[in-house]
């Protein structure tokens, strides 16, 4: 009877309750983005009308394709070289990487609570038995008896798993690992994101401190000419103090770029995974401190200089909106309720009848030297029981409970992160629709600003009007130049965006 009884508790665990079916949570996808259409002259984005509501669908995450270095759209090797560096180097990855590790352990511990439990425990002790203890026969004398015992024994311990209570539990550390490698790529694209922003904010400074170096050689045009027309008696002293001012307020300007600047080389540093003190990405702005330069008849102040920004990448027009899918938070949050769903189940089973089966076999004698006679020195012991909850003051119920509950709150936060979704997938195409309607409207502004400068140059050198108009039409240039590199690192920033809130990319 010994052998049928382990064989029928190992028939038991294997047909353990195995007909669970998790059903993924259906995700709202919506027909179309509302804000995937360009921009006018005005910013009306056409058409202007809410699209059909989102429609529930489970969600496929096997047919979503994968995303690749989507920075390469961008078409800069400077970047590129940063972002593998981020990819590489990056500690908050690293965390995430360990953080992986750990799931896949506990994992290991969850199976391996399916496994019997197998042990070799040597042992030995010495005994007495009194002289006094109660004897069978007046007969035998009252002496003490000394024992001493060796006991190699193998020891064996196995829950069945009648119900799938412990296959519940390794399903539900299996979904948390899938859950923590999603959160790795969720990790890994964050930082993507952030270097990208961090670099094109970068090299949006360089652009801009270009414009100020070339505003910066108009105003020390000024200086000369506006000094040069006092000491020739035609003009005040006020034009030679304001274009000293113009001059000075210009230097000022590209300080204050240039501690912005230190900042984001900072933050890009620790981004690469290396220490600031050690990282050095060049500007690209020369620094005018030497002799004053001669100017053209008609100089052009504040030219934005292009090269410097990477043209924006092409958005097609139709952004599937399936590409919500590949999106690495949302999945991490569909595994975590497939998780705590789960767990809720192992809770319920939790409150049923449980078969532990155990034994041991090994040799036993009083001396060591007749261990290895295992035909007639050793013991063995083969039994299970069942444990039958009856009265525990609630507690298994209340784990069931507790555990239902969580899975409520999981799927609550899932749905609300799909919303979050659409929010900011919606906000990064109107963002990005808006700056391209913004930056042609500025650079209109700047051309009409330009042509008005030097208008109101060669007016003031003809002595038609004092240097005052001179100073505002130098100020509406030079702040038309900068809003179009602001804006231009805005149209930057915006597609990065929109490539983080899809997941990686539109393709």
């Amino acid at each position: 009877m010994r052998i049928p009884l382990i064989l029928v508790g190992l028939t038991l665990g294997g047909c353990a309750a195995t007909h669970y079916r998790y059903d993924s949570p259906a995700q709202a996808v919506p027909t179309a983005w509302k804000n995937a259409h360009p921009a006018d002259s005005l910013g009306r984005i056409q058409p202007e009308r809410p699209v059909a509501a989102p429609t529930e669908v489970p969600t496929q995450l096997s047919q979503v394709p994968a995303a690749g270095p989507w920075w390469a759209v961008f078409n800069d090797t400077t970047l590129t070289r940063l972002e593998t560096q981020a990819n590489t180097l990056n500690f908050s990855t690293r965390a995430a990487v360990a953080r992986v590790e750990q799931a896949r352990a506990q994992l290991r511990i969850a199976d391996a609570q399916r496994a019997p439990v197998v042990a070799l425990a040597p042992s030995t002790y010495y005994s007495q038995l009194s002289a006094l203890r109660p004897r069978q026969a007046s007969a035998i004398p009252a002496v003490a008896v000394n024992q001493q015992q060796f006991y190699v024994p193998v020891n064996v311990n196995y829950e069945v798993d009648l119900w799938g209570r412990l296959r519940r539990n390794a399903q539900a550390a299996d979904a948390n690992l899938q859950a923590t490698e999603d959160d790795e790529q969720a990790v890994r694209l964050t930082v993507a994101a952030d270097a990208a922003n961090t670099y094109f904010g970068l090299r949006g400074l360089d652009a801009e401190l270009l414009v100020l170096d070339s505003a910066r050689q108009a105003r020390r045009y000024n200086v000369q000419l506006t000094a040069a027309r006092f000491k020739a008696g035609v003009d005040n002293e006020i034009g030679v103090r304001r274009a000293e001012t113009e001059l000075a307020n210009v230097e000022a300007s590209a300080v204050e770029l240039r501690r912005q600047r230190a900042g984001l080389v900072a933050s890009l540093s620790t981004l690469t995974g290396r220490p600031a003190s050690s990282f050095v990405l060049p500007s690209v702005q020369p620094d005018s401190v030497g002799p004053v330069i001669p100017q053209p008849t008609n100089p052009t102040p504040a030219t934005p200089p292009g090269p410097l920004l990477p043209a924006p990448p092409a958005i097609p027009a139709n952004v599937p909106a399936q590409l919500l899918a590949r999106r690495p938070d949302l999945r991490r949050a569909e595994r975590l309720t497939a998780a705590a769903d789960l767990r809720a189940k192992a809770a319920r089973l939790a409150r049923l009848p449980t078969l532990q089966l155990n034994g041991y076999i090994g040799p036993q004698t009083t001396n060591v030297g007749d261990l290895p006679k295992l035909a007639n020195a050793y013991t063995y012991y083969v039994g299970g029981g069942f444990n039958i909850p009856i009265f525990d003051g609630g507690r298994l119920r209340g784990n069931q409970q507790l555990a239902e509950a969580q899975t409520s709150e999981v799927v609550a936060n899932s749905r609300n992160l799909t919303l979050t979704a659409y929010e900011e997938v919606e906000t990064a195409l109107a963002d990005v629709a808006f700056s391209r309607a913004q930056l042609a409207a500025q650079q209109r502004a700047l051309r009409s600003a330009r042509l008005a400068g030097r208008l109101t140059l060669e007016r003031y050198r003809r002595g038609l009007t004092d240097y005052f108009a001179v100073v505002d039409a130098d100020r509406q240039t030079l702040d038309a130049a900068r809003l179009v590199v602001q804006t231009q690192t805005t149209q930057l920033r915006a597609a990065v965006q929109l490539v983080r809130t899809l997941g990686g990319g539109w393709q």
